[in-house]
């Protein structure tokens, strides 16, 4: 579709949207009642209510070009961006600033160089997380989980190194292995009611 371009006899006027259906706009105004079409340069999305800039062509047609108004100008009204099905927003810095963000689709991908997420509080909750990484690296200060089940598969070699550990178990504990090694440079303590080796 080509873009309209205003000549001779064509005019700007303001109205007020009184229906919508889609990108379909019913506009009324000194000019009368008229039949508009939302233009993909107007980002916002007119609703009813709402003020418009139109541009009234020779040829009848009538495009709304801008929102000059909303009609909940009150600030509790939902607006909403418009664009094109296939659109990117490019810039060499883009910064997005909101009390509440919420970014939502059926299928998301993020690619950077390098991401960096931060935050106060993280909160996740997935029915099903894969992470693929060649390298992983993690410095926490504090972590706690809960989880109903937990099962970890190391291919290779599962190394952990740390000042201290503590494992607590309710009921079982069980470590099978086809060589297991315990070694200790100071004191070893097994303490049970019943101890069995061999």
């Amino acid at each position: 579709m080509e873009a309209p371009v205003l000549t001779y006899g064509s005019s700007l006027a303001a109205g007020t949207v009184r229906s919508r259906e889609g990108d379909a706009l019913l506009v009324a105004g000194p000019f009368g009642l008229v039949r508009a079409l939302r233009a993909e340069g107007c980002l916002l999305a007119p609703e009813v209510r709402d003020t418009v800039l139109l541009a009234l062509l020779d040829n009848g047609e009538a495009w709304a070009l801008s929102v000059l108004r909303r009609a909940g100008a009150a600030g509790d009204a939902e607006s909403v961006l418009r664009l094109p099905d296939n659109a990117r927003l490019h810039g060499r810095r883009l910064t997005l600033e909101a009390d509440d963000l919420r970014l939502r689709g059926r299928s998301m991908d993020i690619r950077a160089g390098l991401l960096s997420l931060g935050g106060r509080v993280l909160l996740q909750g997935f029915a099903v997380v894969q992470t693929i990484c060649r390298h992983l690296g993690e410095r926490v200060l504090r972590r706690s989980g809960h989880y109903a089940a937990l099962e970890e598969d190391v291919r290779d070699l599962a190394h952990r190194k740390a000042g201290r550990v503590r494992s607590e178990v309710r009921t079982s504990y069980r470590l099978r292995a086809e060589h297991a090694d315990i070694r200790a440079a100071g004191q070893v303590d097994i303490d049970g009611r019943h101890i069995k080796v061999g």
